[in-house]
């Protein structure tokens, strides 16, 4: 009998059923182990596809422009077993920037050890020399691992691209961005540690995904092949990887899981006052209830000073000066409540906004007792909240954060810094040269970001390798590659060469 079968709903008597049937009469074994079965493609409004609506898609056009491995990915996670596909191309491009993700991940590893020149393949990863990070990135891999395993031997092959997903964009943009420094100016060690573990990461990620997108699964693999002469033909010949059990914490992942979405509030904040994540942050509040999100907060405030870019993170149960109003919103309350309206608005009118808006958020409601009780939810209410003018404000499950807009002398000088580097790491790229290339680096600026800049001489060295820098108000040596460069109301002049 075959491990499982797979058909579409229209197949249930002619297929599954006929094929069960025949098998027990004529051999009396059944001729399949599992079943799974999909529904139709429809379009994006339900409708069946039918050229008289032309609304159909032809599937050369899905592939001729995503690949078949983007349509195998977004069709396999995008609809539960028996369901129809509303297929979405605004879906279809969200999976193909993804895949455009992982393939970034191993460009990543290739550049970082082609600069240490070392085989990542020969790295030995000693755990005891994990931080925070790695503990990490590697709980999350094995329970991943864990999951997944579970998961294709109970056929609920839907639920699989999501866990693998979410495994590598975590990768991508929480491990590789919290050690950007361990991997540009860290230690040899430190600059190995990233290299080997993002290389086995990568490699189980390939393992456990090449079932779904077996394609540029297999194009990733064959470049770290002959990138690092691994003996294995193909990512398909490879044995599925085990899972080590001590290295799974899931209290640090879900621990992780509350940061991140602070972290992306925070993110979204600083959006909103139009601060790029290069210029420092004086301070965030997190004010929260949560006794889990409190303890996350305070146990990997590190992590989230440095994904947001901020000198201090504090936690608090409440932010002095932060004052809410209450107002009924009549066109709410009306249909739910008819004649006992007014009665309601009068006692609510009478209540402090903070006891109605910390009953809704314990209990989902507050409640008011007349001829019977009536639950007031937060859509039968306006609420508008005034914030201390140094602060922006934005809610996230669990509380309120705020971010300190004000700035500084130092915060600023950090700031410019920042982006005079990311000017000369474009400069050294337009050159073509290499991370490992040492430069000769002149800056031609006037007073004011000269004694800003002069702070931050040997970091800026560091960071775009340097061996020697020349900060000056007045004239610089011309060199071979230069630039023009404005930041903000500062305008300076750049020129490096390969030394």
């Amino acid at each position: 009998p075959a491990d499982f079968i797979l058909e579409g709903i229209d197949q249930i008597r002619g297929w599954f059923n006929l094929l069960f049937v025949a098998s027990m009469v004529s051999m009396n074994n059944p001729s399949y182990k599992a079943v799974y079965m999909h529904g139709f493609i429809n379009d994006a409004k339900g409708r069946k596809m039918s050229k008289s609506l032309g609304n159909y898609i032809l599937p050369q056009e899905v592939i001729d422009k995503y690949g078949a491995d983007t349509f195998r990915y977004y069709s396999i996670s995008g609809t539960e077993p028996g369901f129809d596909l509303n297929y979405n191309f605004d879906d279809m491009k969200v999976k193909h920037k993804n895949l455009t993700v992982l393939w970034n991940l191993h460009n990543y590893v290739i550049d970082l050890a082609k600069n240490l020149k070392v085989n990542p393949h020969d790295l030995k990863i000693h755990k005891d020399s994990f931080s925070i990070e790695e503990q990490y990135i590697f709980s999350k891999l094995n329970s991943t691992i864990k999951k997944v395993t579970e998961l294709f031997e109970k056929y609920r092959l839907n639920e699989i691209p999501w866990l693998i997903e979410e495994l590598y964009l975590e990768l991508s943009r929480t491990y590789i961005q919290l050690t950007r420094d361990k991997s540009s100016i860290g230690s040899e060690k430190e600059k190995k540690l990233v290299l080997g573990s993002v290389y086995h990461i990568l490699m189980e990620i390939l393992k456990i995904f090449s079932p779904v997108v077996p394609f540029v699964t297999e194009g990733i693999y064959q470049n770290l092949k002959d990138s690092f002469k691994l003996k294995e033909k193909s990512i398909h010949l490879h044995k599925w990887p085990d899972y080590e059990h001590k290295l799974i914490n899931e209290d640090l992942e879900l621990e992780m899981k509350h940061i991140s979405n602070v972290i992306q509030n925070s993110l979204a904040l600083r959006e909103k006052i139009q601060l790029g994540v290069r210029w420092p942050l004086k301070e965030i509040v997190i004010v929260t209830s949560d006794k889990k999100i409190s303890k996350a907060v305070e146990k990997l405030k590190d992590i989230i000073k440095k994904q947001v870019n901020v000198k201090e993170v504090n936690v608090k149960d409440r932010l002095k000066g932060v004052k809410s109003t209450v107002k009924p919103d009549f066109s709410q309350l009306g249909p739910d409540f008819g004649n006992k309206v007014s009665k309601i608005v009068s006692i609510l009118s009478k209540e402090k906004p903070e006891t109605i808006l910390n009953a809704i958020e314990k209990d989902g409601k507050y409640e008011i007792k007349l001829d019977k009780k009536y639950n007031i939810v937060k859509e039968h209410l306006i609420v508008q909240r005034k914030v201390p003018e140094s602060y922006v404000e934005s809610n996230f499950k669990g509380g309120f954060i705020y971010v300190n807009k004000e700035s500084d002398k130092e915060l600023e000088a950090e700031g410019f810094s920042r982006e005079v580097m990311r000017r000369v790491q474009a400069l050294r790229k337009d050159a073509g040269l290499q991370k490992i290339d040492k430069i000769s680096l002149s800056i031609k600026t006037d007073p004011g970001l000269k004694e800003m800049l002069d702070k931050w001489e040997k970091a800026i060295k560091e960071k775009v390798n340097a061996k020697t820098l020349e900060i000056s108000d007045s004239e610089v040596k011309k060199l071979k590659s230069h630039s023009k460069e404005k930041v903000r109301d500062k305008e300076f002049e750049l020129n490096l060469e390969k030394v």
